[in-house]
């Protein structure tokens, strides 16, 4: 859904019109938005049936008045999903309830409610390894990895994994020997569902490093956070040490 109605300074379509009225004045019929915008009635069906299709609108029965003949007059609301997409304040009431965590109960509560956020990352992540595994599937640190990824932008993380090989550099007593690569990952989040919150209690960002760390069952170090103001959160992997061919 486009969320242009409710942005100033950008250019509202016609279609962005009538889902801020649908939303407003709804349930509404197309006869009703037709006089409101100066259109005909077929025209402003032609954007409805586009927003219907799209999950923005949804159709309402209104009953017909008890004088009337045939069928209810056909109205639409915002359908479920398109009432989600919309600012509602949601975040600033995160921020102040869990701010009222911390002076009430200290670090301790927000750390609590952080591990608890994300207390099913690891069971989740080892129900999927487990039917891969099922399948035949050899499991690898670098799989794991990729299937947590995948949890996470489920989450709405944005996630993804970007390899990275570290040549190492031999001493004195493995000169001649082959050359050795570190093999690490970065696991890099480019949207933070919870970023509002996570400004002011980086407890949240400490325990979703916790619970990687635990997955991959490797210490790992968070480089850098959306929330320190970073255009994205990035967690360095380490993966196996290996020989190049």
């Amino acid at each position: 859904m486009t969320t242009s109605e409710f942005t100033p300074g950008i250019a509202q379509t016609t279609r962005d019109r009538l889902v801020q009225d649908i939303s407003t004045y709804g349930p509404i019929t197309a006869r009703q938005l037709a006089e409101r915008f100066d259109l005909t009635s077929a025209a402003v069906r032609r954007h409805l049936a586009v927003l219907e299709a799209d999950g923005v609108i949804a159709e309402h029965e209104m009953p017909a008045s008890p004088r009337g003949r045939g069928r209810p007059s056909k109205s639409f609301v915002l359908s479920q999903s398109a009432h989600e997409d919309l600012p509602g304040g949601y975040d600033e009431m995160a921020v102040m309830a869990v701010d009222e965590l911390a002076r009430i109960g200290g670090e301790d509560a927000v750390t609590a409610l952080a591990e608890r956020r994300i207390a099913d990352w690891e069971s989740t992540v080892a129900e999927r390894v487990a039917e891969h595994e099922a399948a035949g599937e050899t499991v690898t640190a670098v799989r794991k990895l990729e299937l947590l990824s995948e949890l996470l932008t489920e989450r709405g993380y944005a996630t993804t994994v970007r390899p990275l090989h570290v040549p190492l550099p031999a001493t004195g007593a493995q000169s001649g020997a082959a050359a050795r690569t570190l093999v690490t990952a970065q696991l890099c989040h480019g949207h933070c569902p919870v970023l509002d919150v996570a400004a002011d209690h980086p407890e949240l960002c400490e325990a979703e490093t916790r619970a990687v760390s635990r997955i991959i069952g490797a210490p790992v170090q968070r480089l850098a956070t959306l929330a320190q103001g970073a255009h994205v959160c990035t967690t360095h992997i380490p993966l196996t040490e290996g020989r190049t061919p």
